[in-house]
């Protein structure tokens, strides 16, 4: 069967009489996965009724087979003049089968994110690779970003009033920080506004999601686990801002807050019972709300533990005006907020593809940039005693740093690199000032726990070469001039909550040189009392002593 495109349809030859099938339709490239092994398709282009031009990428295994009619619909919904005969269909589909066969080929993408060298979203795709790169999907789902407005009047409504705010500059680095995960190979992470009602934190996670879009750009923890490991999967390479932690369910928090640091969903099994396909991410998520989630986790009696301690990073609001301290002339914060609030609404999405575009532009050299300056900025802010999951958020910190002044460097955003560094220095401190130290927390805990136990030790222990009838936590014993306390292992590991599998925080314990001990494998001290060897926890009391001095130390310096 021959067919000609014509600028006001598609036409077919019938008895040498040409006769239309429809309105003006094309492929434009014969579309698959990256690795060329599946999900082959056509991307389509067509003309409406009011001579609008859509695209959508279509699998041939609807094209092909019994889906076949949902594709017509799709069409004849988007107002695609479809001749109302019935073979009409039936042409236009062995055209698109045909096409497909000639057209160019072309990379489909299903995520947003990262692709190699080129960047794609639902809305867009920059960069450039052997083959161009399409999304798969633009019709059949909302645009989780959008653009409105031009980037100067982002940065005159929107950049300007956050100069002299360091937690609105920071929110605005986080959200650049994002697709520069994957360049520098760091981890997911968040950063966790915590304050009373109505100071602007939900204000911050607006300022940040202008970068990308508009107001339905920041979506909610009111989700369950599941749920918002869809969201996070949206978010791959960009901003995830959650707003109001405390509307969610805990438990629910608890798995998400696995999930989307992981960057994987659920593992499940499909119909058939075999490991069905798991989605990936990789993202930064700004959040915010009136409680810490260590007091969320305390309602299901449990812990925040260290590893999430290093990956949601819980940041006390400070400033003059609630969350900001320059108000930039306005009578007060609440009309500084609806206005910026207002602009947020007016003016967005234009940053972050800009920002994309410069990325891409500089891509050779930029990851070896990228790292360099981050190990630069970690080595100003870290010192010897900051311990390694310390230094790890201080990483993350730099990003954000680094990340913004490229975007000052390139005129992207209307404030100094100095005031960047500056900003995301002060929200840095904030986080020190607020953990109260800068160990890392396993052996923070411990410590803590050691100096309330040593008073009561204290008074129920005995010299060595004494006997008692009554029961004792342990003896003091001199070895080599220092009293050394060896305590009976049953109330030590009762004392700081551990279990029989104790080896890890006793490790802690013996590197930090406040246990010695003569049988590492047990981490204990095998010693001969009265007439039997005995075993206990040999603590060095003066050494704890030193050491929790030292942390209040530091506590008062930070």
């Amino acid at each position: 069967m021959q067919y000609k495109l014509q600028k006001y349809g598609l036409y077919y030859l019938n008895s040498d009489k040409w006769q239309k099938i429809g309105g003006w339709i094309q492929v434009v490239a014969r579309t698959r996965l990256s690795d060329k092994r599946g999900g082959y398709g056509v991307l389509l282009e067509w003309k409406n009724y009011d001579g609008i031009k859509l695209r959508e990428v279509i699998y041939a295994r609807d094209l092909n087979g019994d889906h076949a009619r949902h594709i017509r619909d799709m069409l004849i919904d988007t107002g695609y003049p479809l001749i109302p005969a019935q073979p009409s269909w039936s042409r236009l589909l062995q055209y698109l089968l045909e096409q497909m066969t000639n057209a160019n080929p072309a990379i489909v993408v299903n995520r947003t994110g990262w692709h190699g060298k080129v960047f794609s979203t639902s809305n867009w795709t920059i960069g450039t690779e052997t083959e161009p790169h399409y999304f798969v999907g633009q019709l059949s789902s909302e645009p989780i970003i959008s653009e409105q407005g031009k980037l100067i009047d982002w940065q005159q409504n929107i950049g300007e009033l956050c100069r002299g705010n360091p937690l609105a500059i920071f929110s605005i680095g986080t959200a650049l920080a994002a697709p520069l995960l994957a360049r520098t190979g760091m981890e997911n992470g968040a950063f966790h506004f915590v304050g009373s009602s109505s100071v602007g934190k939900t204000t911050l996670l607006q300022l940040a999601g202008s970068v990308y879009g508009g107001k339905g750009f920041v979506r909610s923890w009111i989700s369950t686990s599941n749920g918002l490991a869809a969201v996070s999967s949206e978010h791959n390479d960009m901003l995830l801002p959650l707003d109001e932690i405390g509307m969610a369910r805990p438990e629910d928090i608890d798995t998400a807050i696995y999930q989307i640091m992981n960057g994987a969903g659920k593992l499940r099994a499909n119909v058939s019972g075999d490991l069905a396909k798991t989605s990936h991410w990789r993202t930064l998520v700004l959040s915010s709300g009136e409680v810490w989630i260590t007091e969320l986790l305390q309602q299901l009696g449990k812990q925040l533990r260290a590893g999430q301690q290093i990956r949601v990073v819980e940041i006390p609001i400070f400033g003059a005006h609630g969350t900001f301290d320059n108000l930039h002339g306005r009578p007060n914060s609440q009309n500084f907020v609806d206005e910026l609030k207002g602009s947020c609404l007016r003016y967005h999405g234009t940053v972050i593809r800009t920002w994309i575009g410069l990325l891409t532009e500089v891509d050779d050299g930029l990851d070896t940039y990228l790292t360099k300056e981050v190990s630069r900025l970690t080595s100003l802010w870290v010192n010897e005693k900051m311990a390694s999951q310390v230094q790890r958020v201080v990483r993350r910190f730099a990003l954000v740093a680094v990340g913004l002044c490229l975007a000052n460097r390139n005129y992207i955003l209307p404030w100094t690199e100095d005031e960047s560094i500056n900003a995301v220095h002060s929200v840095l401190i904030a986080w020190l000032n607020n953990r109260g130290h800068s160990r890392n927390s396993e052996e923070y805990l411990l410590l803590k726990t050691l100096g309330k136990n040593l008073a009561i030790w204290q008074r129920t222990i005995i010299p060595i070469d004494k006997s008692s009838n009554k029961q004792v936590a342990g003896y003091s014993w001199l070895l080599n001039d220092e009293e050394v306390w060896l305590i009976s292992k049953d109330v030590f590991l009762k004392k700081l909550n551990l279990s029989t599998h104790y080896m890890r925080e006793v490790q802690i314990l013996l590197q930090h040189k406040l246990l010695i001990s003569n049988e590492l494998s047990r981490g204990t001290y095998r010693k001969k009392v009265n007439t039997d060897f005995k075993r206990f926890f040999a603590l060095r009391p003066n050494e704890v002593r030193k050491q929790l001095t030292e942390l209040e130390r530091v506590k008062d310096e930070n």
